[in-house]
């Protein structure tokens, strides 16, 4: 099994805005967004896992425990979700999968990074984002 834990810097998207679109975020913020390039850095304590993603404006951080539910701020608001791992792949399944920005996250990580699958639960719209091991 791969390494979760470590510093991953951003590298490259396919379709991430119009996923931002699909959740109604406003043209202005989902164009900020969209060319945003976070860091992301993971780190677990036993059974205690905490995601820190930097932006330019603003950091986002994440303390949770696998398979409990837990809210998260990021791009679509505060949302109940839940972590789980499967292999290489650490999932993030939002609770309430009718909501309209209900988003899918698939983390899978590999030698080289991490490859972020985002798929918004309504639409079925997906965006992919690929950041390197730092």
């Amino acid at each position: 099994m791969v390494k979760f834990e470590g510093t991953y810097k951003h590298d490259k998207d396919d379709n991430l805005e119009a996923v931002f679109a699909k959740m109604g975020m406003n043209f202005f913020i989902r164009k900020l967004a969209a060319r945003s390039k976070p860091t992301v850095d993971i780190h677990s304590n036993d059974d205690s896992w905490t995601i820190t993603t930097t932006l330019p404006i603003k950091t986002l951080t994440w303390n949770f425990k696998m398979g409990q539910s837990v809210a998260v701020d990021g791009p679509e608001g505060l949302i109940e979700s839940v972590f789980t791992l499967n292999g290489d792949t650490m999932l993030q399944t939002p609770v309430d999968l009718a909501n309209d920005k209900a988003i899918l996250i698939e983390r899978l990580f590999t030698e080289e990074g991490m490859v972020q699958t985002m798929t918004h639960k309504p639409s079925g719209t997906v965006a992919k984002r690929w950041f390197v091991r730092a």
